[in-house]
Parts: C-alpha cells; structure tokens; sequence
C-alpha cells in the first residue's frame, strides 16, 4: 500500500520539523511518502522505500526531487522538500522503489499550494 501527501512547510507543527530536519518556510512545500506491506503480524508495515522523480508545473518546469529516508516511532516515510509558488499546481512523477528490490511502482498525482 503506497501512502502519499504534499503540503505547505508551514503545515508541519515546529517540533516535528526540528525532528526530522525540515525547514519551515512558506514558499516550500514537503512531499512525504509511505510505503507499507501487510504481514501476518500487522496489516500495515512500513517497508523502507527508495523514492526517485520530479515535481513539474503546469508550464512545463521540471524540479528534481531529493527524497530522505526518516524513520520513526515504527514508521518509515521518505521526504523531499520542493520551492513552490502561491497558487502553483504541480504534478508529481514518482517511482516508489522498496528497497528489497522487488517491485518498482510509479505513482503520479497533482497538488495545488498556497504559500500563505
């Protein structure tokens, strides 16, 4: 099961950002990925994950995306910080990868942010 979110910087409490080494600001955003298995212990597993892909606007700019792996509290998520502009709709082309090598998925989605 593949789990994922963008959000302004600003969204993310301050405590959990100085945890996982986010910088707050409004003109970022943070795309977070979570890859999770079922198990005949737990129906959801977080499974660590190499991310890879690009953010692109609607006018055709390409950002490369830098993922981080965090792991904490039984979770394992990937984070990549991406500048973003007020009112800027972005589509997202990623390929989630788990690190056992077995399957490669891709995933696209768009997210529209506000930078107030």
């Amino acid at each position: 099961m593949l789990h994922y979110s963008a959000v302004n910087s600003l969204q993310i409490p301050q405590a959990v950002a100085e945890r996982n080494d986010i910088e707050r600001a409004g003109d970022t955003a943070i795309v977070m990925i979570t890859l999770q298995k079922p198990t005949s212990d737990a129906p959801l597993n977080a499974v660590p994950a190499d991310v890879t892909g690009s953010a692109r606007s609607l006018m055709g700019e390409r950002k490369t995306l830098a993922f981080k792996r965090v792991e904490s509290s039984g979770s394992i998520y990937s984070l990549a910080p991406v500048v973003i502009e007020d009112e800027q709709t972005l589509t997202f082309d990623l390929n989630v990868r788990a690190t056992d090598g077995r399957a490669t998925r891709p995933l696209q989605f768009n997210q529209t942010f506000y930078t107030r």
